[in-house]
């Protein structure tokens, strides 16, 4: 995997994990980041994000964590 492709992953990860988070606390203490979004985050609105969140932050991840496999197992062989 090319560099610009590695940091392009490695950024869009940061941003999905930031919005898993910050919907993870829209759905447990919604009276706050619902405050802080001028309401634009509501609870129902963070559970929705935060279920479609999950595919995209494991493609990710395994994206993120290749080439470090494949580098390991090019030095074991």
């Amino acid at each position: 995997m090319n560099f610009t492709l590695r940091k392009w992953v490695q950024w869009l990860l940061l941003i999905v994990i930031l919005l898993y988070v910050l919907t993870g606390y829209g759905i447990t203490k919604y009276q706050i980041i619902g405050k802080l979004t001028f309401g634009l985050l509501t609870k129902a609105l963070s559970f929705k994000i935060h279920s479609l969140l999950i595919f995209p932050m494991i493609i990710l991840l395994v994206l993120h964590i290749y080439p470090t496999i494949v580098s390991i197992f090019k030095r074991v062989e």
